[in-house]
């Protein structure tokens, strides 16, 4: 039975909101979890292709951005994932390591979904209600729904940004930061294709390993060539860093020197043309479109100039592009932006200038790189705004 007096209620039933619930409860405390759609943490169903990626061993604020890098360090140094590694073995939650030390559940995501609603067991869960109002009077916060009225003397406002708005999200936590009185910085996309101009559409569906780059940030992954652009996760993570007029620099070939192969190439005695040997380290339609944007014929290696050579070099080291935009929100897998961290304690969540008011999860200004950091950021920032409800009772 739904009651109407609360030590906590939570909005919004993702993966920061379910473990922000389970983290109070471990003190007994009374909560209520509400949820605008009809079941909890969807976004982490279909995350890592549907087998969650939650975590990764390679842990640290580096791989987070935020108007204050240093924001994230608290909650990481809370929330460790050895500790929380050792809390799936001990129930059996099955994971495994891919690359980069990136942690996936074994066999699906519904493992650790299903860990997640068995240890917040003991919540209310009211889903498909929405919020009508949010007030506090005096040291009590007063939550209107569409199914009733509940007080509690402390909120966590979980609903995440508005990327993957066929979840049905929403801008509530924005809205309810500024009737506050808080600063938010803008959402905006990111972990989101990038759309050029003019796509090689000839190659589109072609996957290659690269190193992608912005200024000093660079990472080493797969990049996808798209009918409308670029992505795979190398151009992914790259976005969140890339604004309108940035050029990405991209490297076809990160781990040799094409120059350097050519040049030995020439010293033998073998008659090898170039589309021959670019075929030892591309596949046949990718070497085709290099030499076309090169204007260079398929000629024997020996034959050509070290003017051809250094155009070789130059386009497949230090091939530029520069996007007209991304995908946008329909594409994008998390947003940048939300309540400006300025806001809040880096050591709970809570915002300063309203007691018992907390933001957690994707509301808060802080976007992690692709590789398991945005859901193991909502684990951290739910589970440390569950456990700081220990003195605050109705």
């Amino acid at each position: 039975m739904i009651d109407k007096r609360y030590d906590l209620i939570i909005i919004g039933a993702g993966a920061s909101g379910i473990m922000a619930a389970l983290s109070a409860l471990k003190d007994s405390k009374r909560v209520l979890v509400i949820d605008n759609q009809e079941a909890p943490l969807r976004k982490v169903k279909i995350s890592g292709g549907g087998r969650c990626n939650f975590t990764n061993l390679d842990m640290s604020a580096d791989h987070y951005i935020s108007e204050n890098p240093h924001f994230i360090k608290s909650a990481l140094k809370q929330f460790r994932v050895s500790d929380f590694l050792e809390e799936m073995d001990r129930n059996n939650v099955q994971y495994h390591e891919r690359k980069l030390g990136q942690i996936f559940c074994k066999h699906s995501a519904t493992d650790i979904i299903n860990y997640l609603l068995d240890q917040s067991n003991g919540a209310d869960f009211l889903f498909n209600t929405d919020i009508r109002s949010l007030q506090k009077n005096s040291n009590i916060f007063e939550v209107e729904t569409s199914k009733g009225y509940f007080n509690s003397t402390s909120v966590i406002i979980s609903t995440g940004g508005i990327s993957f708005p066929n979840l049905g999200v929403s801008n509530f936590a924005v809205e309810t930061a500024k009737k506050f009185g808080l600063n938010v910085i803008d959402f905006t996309p990111a972990l989101v294709p990038l759309r050029l101009e003019n796509p090689y559409t000839e190659l589109a569906g072609t996957a290659l390993p690269c190193r992608v780059s912005i200024g000093k940030r660079f990472f080493y992954d797969d990049l996808l060539f798209t009918h409308k652009g670029l992505s795979g996760p190398a151009t992914l993570k790259i976005s969140s860093y890339w604004s309108k007029g940035d050029t990405v620099t991209i490297d076809l070939l990160p781990n040799e020197n094409i120059k350097q192969i050519i040049d030995q190439e020439k010293t033998s005695k073998l008659k090898q043309r170039i589309h021959a040997l670019m075929k030892n380290y591309f596949t046949s339609k990718v070497a085709n479109w290099i030499l076309y944007e090169t204007d260079i014929d398929n000629k024997n290696i020996q034959e050509l100039s070290n003017h051809q050579v250094d155009l070789l070099n130059n386009f497949i080291h230090f091939f530029t592009v520069k996007p007209v935009g991304n995908m946008g929100y329909d594409m994008a897998e998390i947003c940048k932006g939300g309540v400006d961290t300025k806001e809040l304690s880096s050591k709970t969540f809570e915002t300063i200038k309203v007691s018992g008011l907390y933001f957690i999860g994707e509301a808060v200004d802080v976007a992690g790189n692709l590789g398991g950091y945005n859901i193991w950021f909502a684990f951290a920032s739910g589970f440390i705004a569950g456990k700081c409800q220990t003195d605050k009772k109705l």
